[in-house]
């Protein structure tokens, strides 16, 4: 089994590259042209595409020429909203054993999470359609 600090689900670090990709350039794009760019199954791209398009972050366009973008609001949103929409409420954890102040003084990884957290928090409140910027 694979531990992680953060714990993102699949869905949710789809939700953020299908929102990258979206981002990054205008028009609708169709549902199997984004499952294929970023090597997704396309059933589960559709699912995070219907929660997105529930949470008022991105759009639906029917028709030959449709797909999907980002909404008004999902252009505005940040990194914390695609997460909430898919995972709920991002956690910060500042023990790894689950306490809310840790108890060991010296702790080895008490400054290391302190930082992490940081570090997470800055991404969490930056723009989605900054991202596609980033390169």
């Amino acid at each position: 089994m694979k531990s992680t600090i953060l714990k993102i689900s699949e869905a949710a670090a789809i939700a953020l590259h299908a929102a990258d990709l979206l981002a990054a350039a205008p028009g609708p794009h169709a549902a199997k042209d984004i499952a294929k760019t970023l090597g997704v199954s396309y059933n589960h791209l559709s699912k995070v595409l219907q929660r997105l398009t529930h949470a008022g972050l991105v759009l639906p366009a029917r028709g030959p020429k449709g797909g999907f973008t980002l909404s008004p609001a999902g252009r505005k949103a940040l990194v914390r909203d695609f997460l909430s929409a898919m995972d709920g409420v991002p956690e910060l954890h500042a023990c790894l054993m689950g306490a809310k102040v840790c108890r060991h003084r010296d702790c080895m990884f008490g400054s290391f999470l302190e930082e992490t957290n940081k570090r997470f928090e800055a991404v969490l409140n930056g723009k989605i359609s900054e991202f596609s910027k980033r390169k």
